[in-house]
């Protein structure tokens, strides 16, 4: 059963909104890379092009493959979608792109979109 949001969002388009948004997102990929764990791998081939297509790794490059390469799976997706500062500093440069499909990442937008009106 899923529980409505007692807490009121941000104003829609605002940084904490976006913040928050991303989180749902984030929760939403750990769902189903729990579900598929062959999905984690995504992560990887981002990276991987992502140095390719930069010729080099930035910081926050290396700090997803420290991550990725340092801890187990559940300790992954725990760091991925933690609900603070930290964690929205870390999904601002997310490898989990392509885990979810356009038609799952709309409906999340529009979900917490539509929670404003």
């Amino acid at each position: 059963v899923m529980r409505k949001a007692v807490r009121k969002l941000p104003p829609v388009c605002s940084h904490q909104w976006i913040d928050y948004v991303d989180l749902m997102a984030h929760r939403a990929m750990a769902r189903k890379i729990r579900h598929a764990p062959e999905l984690f791998n995504q992560a990887w081939r981002n990276i991987s092009r992502w140095e390719k297509s930069n010729r080099g790794c930035p910081p926050a490059l290396r700090e997803w493959k420290t991550i990725l390469g340092d801890n187990d799976l559940n300790a992954v997706l725990r760091i991925m979608t933690r609900p603070d500062e930290e964690g929205n500093r870390l999904r601002q440069s997310s490898p989990f792109c392509g885990i979810l499909t356009d038609r799952e990442r709309e409906a999340i937008w529009t979900r917490y979109d539509q929670e404003q009106a």
